[in-house]
């Protein structure tokens, strides 16, 4: 992998430039290979170091491309007093400085410089732990258990860097804890797959670590250490191997905790998606010539000298890796399932579709506590001091930013590269300044490539029930190398957290208080979760569930640091004044995690001809920056994840346990060694539900402000309820007209638009009105149109609001009521209801009006709820029935209902026929 790509640690110590002052230790650890003698490294409080302890057969001869092999024994004292060799590899070059500052930031070469010395001692006999033990002090908070153990794998790179590199001094001493750092095979000797397609040759790097993690499990109780409590914590690269070993079948059982900083295995530098292209690169440049598919290219390359393999170069396309682990089948396996299953209804869509994605397996580990961290620019060092000083224009960002593209995603290019281009634009701006061109390529390809694949992992880990604890280092140092830099930069918060600032060495340049402080407040924080499992000290109490002061502990404010889960999504801002927040760059989160992969999406039923679609159409050279991948032709698969398409169906009936217990992990059969690729897209079905938490505010003020509205919310409904219902109730009690004023109204609105009338006969359930409670309802206006009652709402049970059309107390008064005389009005707020239980509505004759409109009307059963307002009656109607009203016995109602003369049909007893005329009602 590029140099770039590594991690910056500035400040480092080597191990050996000053052990000549210290001392050796006055006592002997017999481990169960053989005794040690230590150095004393540090003096109040007493810190023993143990350098260059081997953990594993030197790989040489015929153990070049073999797993490790236990070490063998020896009897007499060894004398651990220097580090062992690193590993053989090939570092970038720091010197000539004009050629290498075209290449690597201003920092990034002054750290290189301090580093390079001690990567000069190389060997493959290289396979050594460090480790770092408080000798005194420990045995209260561990008890007869033992000391925790801290393991850190570096990062840098897959080629190049070393554990000897990193001082677990001070770190141990401030802790209280036991601090190893390893060396293990890099490059082309740690991660080629030599094997056959189908094998698992390969992947030594990983398998040395397996090894080193067995070795401290059989002597930590030598060091007065506890074996089963033993936490590993990984930077940049060395993040993304601990991650595969947290999940790995074969080491999973050797962790407790796991710490993962600016790094996952979910990133798309982490896996080498195509291991045998890599494999036919070495075999053309080495001259091992044979099947690719059949043959094992490990015998031939035993043969060749280091020098050799050492100047093997791969051109890898850009912001993808070269040599790199690789999916194995052993270390690195598929998954032998399908995800967990998840109830949608109760986690929200967005987050069932998070839990179901391509990856899940990599946070498959929640019966282990996960600490997390990032770094605001984690891409900054993928461009070189002319770049950070004075920027670039928008034709280069487009150059890189399509390159990323391309080499990430297979899928919608276009789309996807539009997309991160209108979002990280400051269309504010008119004109784009070259320095906001070069910070908003920082922020895309440190949120792409590092940041929303980490606390996706974050996500997930939390999502399975597992313990989380998430930060963001945000405090600037002092460091005059890092010019014009948008927040803190990747790399800058491991001196920190090595307590490098607190160191005793007198070689090291001066530092702050402030910033020994933040050195103390992380080293307080790593060491209790080693320790507890949990960052805040055991005396330390939650902060109170509302706002108001958090509580803190000693003069340096230490804050309680609150767990991350998928609602609240809390984190711990480390800088000069720490505090708790909330949803890390939630929107810009919310792009990768959500919009981003349901557009990195082939479509159902694809065919490989429709590849072409996808890719972009610009193929030249100069529209990109850096190697690149070929666009594919063949439709591209999801890495080591299970289809869950076929699974789906069942996943919404079942439920996710917030605290579900670990499943078995057993070894599954060797699949394939080929990663397919893209190992970050491709959620199934992503909705805006994830988009919306990642956009919600602190669960303090979110609790608050929900409450509030729900009280406000409840009150204007209960008000708006009470004034409907006062208005429902004094329509309902209005005192009814008498003859002469619905003459007056009559009159009066003799002079109103009128559009047309409707005549039909309805049979009553019965001669004394309707007796049923019914809802409002309003009948469409319409000249010359055909009504269907059957638009009209339902009846069901009365609700609050609701009234009654016709009660009981006025049905005895509305019965001997007299007719209404002919030509009267009637009140236009009155209503009348249809028994949906027993009527009989019969077809209605077509009348014209006064224009020569005809109106026809075909009533059909409808519920209870039908209420219908009337108009006047017509003169000439009313004075053909109006002979026949005083043979009915008078009018029900409010002279609504009119009974026809006695010369027609006769009506069974208890039924009346009544012809009604309906006017309708002028808006």
């Amino acid at each position: 992998m590029r140099a770039g790509r590594a991690a910056l640690s500035a400040w480092l110590v080597c191990c050996a430039a000053a052990l000549s002052s210290h001392k050796y230790s006055t006592r002997v650890v017999r481990t169960k290979y053989g005794p040690l003698r230590g150095i004393v490294v540090h003096s109040h409080p007493q810190v023993e170091a143990y350098l260059g302890v081997p953990y594993a057969t030197p790989p040489l001869g015929s153990l070049r491309y073999m797993p490790p092999v236990t070490p063998s024994q020896w009897r007499t004292p060894r004398l651990a007093d220097a580090p062992g060799p690193a590993c053989p590899q090939a570092p970038p070059p720091a010197s000539p400085r004009e050629e290498a500052l075209l290449v690597h930031p201003r920092a990034r070469l002054r750290q290189l410089e301090r580093l390079l010395p001690v990567l000069a001692n190389q060997s493959e006999d290289c396979l050594y732990v460090n480790i770092y033990v408080p000798v005194n002090g420990g045995e209260e908070e561990s008890g007869n258990a033992g000391l925790h153990c801290l393991v850190f794998v570096h990062g840098e790179s897959y080629e190049w860097s070393s554990g000897n590199a990193y001082d677990g001094t001070t770190l141990a001493a401030h802790g209280n804890i036991i601090v190893v750092t390893i060396n293990f095979r890099l490059g082309v000797l740690g991660f080629l797959k030599t094997g056959a397609k189908g094998s698992a040759q390969g992947n030594f790097g990983l398998m040395d670590l397996v090894a080193g993690l067995h070795w401290l499990r059989e002597n930590l109780p030598a060091f007065g250490g506890n074996p089963e409590a033993v936490t590993i914590m990984g930077h940049g690269t060395g993040a993304a191997l601990a991650n595969f070993l947290a999940v790995s079948p074969v080491a999973r059982e050797l962790l407790r905790r796991v710490i993962l900083l600016s790094g996952s295995g979910l990133s798309s530098w982490a896996l080498q998606r195509e291991p045998l292209a890599i494999k036919r690169k070495v075999a053309e440049q080495t001259g091992c010539h044979g099947d690719l598919l059949e043959d094992d290219l490990a015998p031939c390359l035993r043969n060749k000298p280091l020098s050799e393999l050492l100047a093997v170069r791969l051109d890898p396309p850009r912001f993808l890796p070269g040599f790199a682990p690789f999916v194995d089948g052993t270390v690195i396996v598929n998954p032998s399932s399908a995800p967990p299953p998840t109830d949608s209804s109760r986690l929200g869509a967005g987050a069932a579709a998070v839990a179901t994605a391509a990856g899940h397996e990599l946070a498959d580990f929640s019966h282990r506590e996960l600490l997390f961290g990032l770094t605001t620019t984690e891409s900054y060092l993928e461009f070189n001091a002319q770049d950070l000083e004075f920027g670039f224009n928008e034709s280069r960002r487009d150059r890189i930013l399509r390159t990323f593209v391309r080499n990430a995603y297979y899928y919608h290019l276009n789309e996807i590269y539009s997309t991160l281009k209108n979002e990280y634009t400051d269309w504010d701006k008119p004109v784009q300044n070259p320095l906001s061109v070069r910070d908003a390529t920082l922020e895309i390809l440190s949120d792409g490539r590092t940041a929303a694949p980490l606390i996706r992992l974050g996500y997930l880990h939390a999502l399975r029930g597992g313990t989380t604890y998430f930060t963001h280092f945000h405090h600037l140092s002092q460091d005059k190398d890092y010019p014009q830099r948008p927040g803190s930069v990747h790399g800058e918060e491991l001196p920190y957290y090595l307590g490098v600032p607190l160191s005793q060495s007198h070689h090291l340049q001066n530092f702050t208080a402030q910033e020994q402080r933040v050195s103390r407040l992380c080293i307080h924080y790593i060491s209790n979760f080693v320790k507890y499992g949990n960052p805040n000290d055991p005396t330390a109490t939650p902060p109170p569930p509302l706002h108001g002061e958090t509580p803190h502990i000693g003069p340096d404010e230490i804050r309680y640091w609150d767990t991350y889960d998928t609602i609240n999504q809390l984190f711990m801002e480390i800088s000069s004044k720490p505090e708790m927040r909330s949803h890390y760059r939630g929107h810009k989160m919310s792009l990768w995690l959500s919009l981003i992969p349901q557009l990195h999406r082939p479509g159902a039923d694809m065919p490989d001809t429709g590849m072409r679609h996808h890719h972009f159409q610009e193929d030249n050279a100069s529209y990109y920056e850096g190697a690149v991948r070929p666009q594919s032709m063949s439709k591209a698969h999801v890495p080591h994840v299970v289809n869950v398409d076929s699974n789906r169906g069942g996943d919404s009936r079942s439920t996710l346990s917030p605290k579900s217990p670990p499943r078995p992990s057993a070894v599954p059969p060797v699949p394939s060694t080929e990663c397919p690729p893209n190992a970050t897209a491709t959620p199934v079905q992503p909705d805006d539900a994830l988009l919306r938490r990642l956009a919600s505010s602190h669960y303090q003020s979110y609790t608050a402000a929900l409450t509030v509205t729900i009280a406000v919310g409840c009150f204007l409904l209960l008000l708006n309820v009470l004034i409907f219902a006062g208005i429902y109730h004094q329509r309902g009690s209005r005192p009814r007209r008498s003859k002469d004023d619905l003459g007056d109204a009559e009159s009066s609105s003799s002079s109103d638009n009128y559009d047309g009338k409707l005549d039909y006969e309805v049979r009553a359930f019965d001669g004394k009105g309707f007796g049923f409670e019914c809802k409002s309802a309003h009948v469409p206006r319409g000249s010359g149109s055909k009504f269907d009652l059957r638009t009209l709402s339902d009846c069901g049970e009365p609700t609050f609001g609701e009234y009654s059309c016709y009660d009981e107390k006025h049905r005895a008064a509305r019965s001997s009521l007299p007719d209404v005389s002919v030509g009267s009005a009637i009140d236009a707020g009155s209503v009348v209801c249809i028994d949906t239980q027993k009527p009989d509505i019969q077809k209605v004759e077509g009348r014209q009006d006064s224009v020569g409109r005809t109106s026809t009307f075909e009533p059909r059963v409808v519920d209870c709820s039908t209420q219908v307002k009337f108009g006047p009656v017509p003169d000439s109607e009313a004075a053909s029935e109006s002979n026949g009203e005083s043979e009915s016995g008078g009018a029900s109602g409010s002279g609504i209902l009119r009974v026809p003369p006695a010369a027609t049909t006769p009506a069974p007893p208890g039924i009346m026929k009544k012809r009604v005329q309906i006017q309708e009602i002028s808006v």
